[in-house]
């Protein structure tokens, strides 16, 4: 049976940067340097999803 290894080293380095972002942006947040994003830039990135969907979707069905 052969022996495999593993190097964990980059999700490591990974990990640590997420948490060092974490951090940092929690400063910000607890200095009020960030502020919060209105809720209609997620519902307009959403209908512009689900008109490119119902596109692709469209396109599909014209190729059959």
């Amino acid at each position: 049976m052969a022996t495999k290894i593993l190097n964990l080293s980059p999700k490591i380095e990974e990990i640590k940067a997420k948490e060092k972002f974490l951090d940092l942006l929690g400063k910000d947040i607890k200095n009020g340097n960030v502020k919060r994003v209105p809720d209609s830039i997620f519902t307009r990135i959403a209908k512009i999803r689900n008109k490119a969907y119902l596109a692709r979707e469209r396109n599909e069905q014209l190729e059959m």
